[in-house]
């Protein structure tokens, strides 16, 4: 009963801010306060897995950890950038880009199995 009540308020709100004339700007602040919140969240998340799993971080050798770091970097860094790849080739690249990052977090995987 609380779920409903707690969603039945957000829908509310939700649709205050998308009636109210002139709210773009509500729109707006709402949209920037929750990819905050989402990007905060991740963060916590990413830092708290790193704190768990440090010793097994450390354990697969400084190559490999480079390996880890940089993919997750680029797979980052690819996502935010999204926007630049507008064309074919740059969805291409892109693509070709990220299935780098992937097959390289795959190797440290397969390498931190290996122990």
């Amino acid at each position: 009963m609380t779920a409903t009540r707690n969603i039945a308020i957000l829908v509310l709100i939700a649709l205050a801010i998308a009636a109210i004339p002139g709210s773009s700007q509500a729109q707006g602040i709402v949209s920037a306060i929750l990819s905050l919140t989402l990007a905060a969240l991740i963060a916590y998340f990413i830092a708290r897995l790193y704190r768990d799993r440090r010793i097994e971080i450390y354990s697969v050798g400084d190559l490999d950890r480079g390996i880890l770091y940089v993919s997750l970097a680029g797979i980052v860094v690819l996502l935010a950038g999204a926007q630049w790849f507008n064309s074919t080739a740059g969805a291409l690249i892109e693509i070709v880009l990220l299935a780098t990052c992937v097959a390289g977090l795959i190797r440290v995987y397969q390498v931190w199995r290996s122990y």
